[in-house]
């Protein structure tokens, strides 16, 4: 090995592995390598007390396994500043192994050193051939302005990772703040709906006094009513039994109490229940929302869709449809073209004025060609009807029951709960629940439309889209 592979042995020796430089202020650590202690700190992952060597990824305690090295930190600093003389010298030394001469030349194209006689040898003929402290002032020049160059990338990049340093704390920072914030922000949601849960059943429980109050008042009125058309009763078994004369004579009393009683009409009682929304119910079924569109292949041919295939209603004249196997021919009924085996669904429906409707879900597996109305646990479904000013909804667990007008019904299934749930999507209540009960099979949305009350121009079902109004 010559005494330039030397030098620069020394030199690799004394570099950081790092930085590539020579050490600065260098540590050893208890694995036996070293690096400058600035370079060892900004390997450290933030605020860890241990890390991974760089050159063998030993653990390193920074707190106890680092060492400073002020030996090598002085050795380093003679060498650094010794190198130039000493590669100047080896080149002051060097002479030409053929000719016996010094080697004052540089060929750019070979890029080596060599003497007077080398350069006029033919295969230098053509070549660049430069004084070597002409060649070595220019590289010199050059590497100075490289040098500056890299130190303005260091300072650059040292920038950039102290803001990066700092855009990590800031984040972390944010980040637990962020997370106390919305702990904080639910905890008041569920404290609200806590508060608002006890406050909606301590009105219904208020709302069953009231009621079973007025249906008391209700049996004494009633109680005492028989009691007086019983004693009229018993007032006429008399006068029957009388003879003629008492008869006519006492009878002109019971006579007028009976009037009196059989114009009196029973009073009708119904009980009231004031509707309370639940904060935050709709936008929770909004996550489900599912872009529902129907199934021409199953609209009953008195059933016309739209062209989007989002809206149906009723026509007198039967369309001139293909008499498939999925089309319904009895049941004035038509399938959502979305088949749920799955997860949670939530869409909404449209029935504005309408005199009757129904909306819900089948089996897909549901016969299509019967007479006779599905059973019913083949359907989980809603119906509504008007009649006379009032307003009814049916389902299969509670049959019919007085309602509200409803002008926009929400469906929710959980399919793997085997759930159904109704809502008023308007005043966004619950206005009923089915039994749970486990699917066996695919499940499709169903719509029907159902005649319209005679002389009433037919109006349309019509399947919303995502809405937050």
């Amino acid at each position: 090995m010559d005494v330039k592979d030397l030098i620069e042995d020394l030199r690799a020796s004394l570099t950081c592995p790092i930085c590539l430089g020579y050490f600065r202020d260098p540590v050893t650590v208890n694995c036996g390598h070293s690096f400058c202690k600035g370079c060892l700190r900004q390997c450290r992952v933030g605020a860890q007390e241990t890390s991974a060597c760089p050159e063998c990824r030993e653990d390193i305690n920074y707190d106890r396994d680092l060492v400073s090295n002020r030996s090598l930190e002085q050795l380093s600093i003679t060498t650094k500043m010794l190198r130039p003389h000493l590669v100047q010298a080896l080149v002051g030394l060097s002479t030409c192994e053929k000719h016996g001469e010094k080697e004052k030349l540089f060929c750019e194209q070979d890029h080596r050193l060599f003497c007077d006689s080398c350069s006029l040898a033919p295969e230098h003929k053509d070549h660049q051939v430069l004084p070597l402290e002409k060649v070595a002032a220019k590289a010199k020049e050059k590497l100075l302005e490289l040098l500056n160059v890299l130190k303005r990338k260091e300072e650059c990049l040292q920038e950039a990772w102290d803001h990066a340093i700092r855009a990590e704390a800031r984040c972390k920072k944010y980040a637990l703040h962020s997370q106390h914030l919305l702990k904080s922000e639910y905890e008041k949601m569920h404290q609200f709906l806590r508060e608002e849960e006890i406050l909606q059943l301590y009105n219904r429980k208020q709302q069953l006094r009231d009621n079973m109050g007025k249906y008391e008042r209700h049996k004494v009125k009633l109680s005492q009513d028989i009691q007086r058309v019983k004693r009229v009763l018993l007032e006429v078994e008399e006068h029957v039994e009388e003879t003629p004369s008492e008869m006519l004579q006492g009878m002109k009393g019971t006579l007028d109490k009976s009037e009196k009683l059989l114009h009196q009409e029973p009073e009708v009682v119904s009980e009231v229940w004031a509707i309370f929304p639940i904060t935050g119910l709709r936008e929770i079924l909004l996550t489900f929302f599912r872009d529902i569109t129907l199934d021409p292949e199953t609209a009953h041919a008195h059933l016309v869709l739209s062209e989007d295939l989002k809206s149906v209603k009723y026509t007198s004249v039967p369309q001139d449809v293909p008499n498939n196997e999925e089309r319904f021919v009895h049941l004035l009924m038509v399938l959502g073209a979305q088949t749920f085996t799955s997860g949670r669904h939530y869409w909404e429906v449209e029935v504005g004025e309408k005199t009757e409707w129904e909306v819900g879900i089948c089996e897909e597996s549901i016969s299509r060609k019967w007479k006779r109305s599905p059973f019913l646990e083949d359907v989980r479904i809603l119906a509504g009807c008007r009649h006379q000013n009032r307003f009814f909804l049916w389902n299969s667990q509670d049959g019919y029951f007085l309602s509200s007008p409803i002008y926009k019904v929400g469906i929710f299934l959980d399919y793997e709960r085997g759930h159904i749930a109704f809502y008023n999507a308007m005043d966004r209540f619950l206005l009923c629940s089915l039994p749970n009960k486990a699917f066996q099979k695919p499940m499709r949305p169903w719509f029907s439309p159902c005649l319209p009350d005679e002389g009433i121009t037919p109006r349309s079902l019509i399947i919303c889209p995502r809405s937050t109004q």
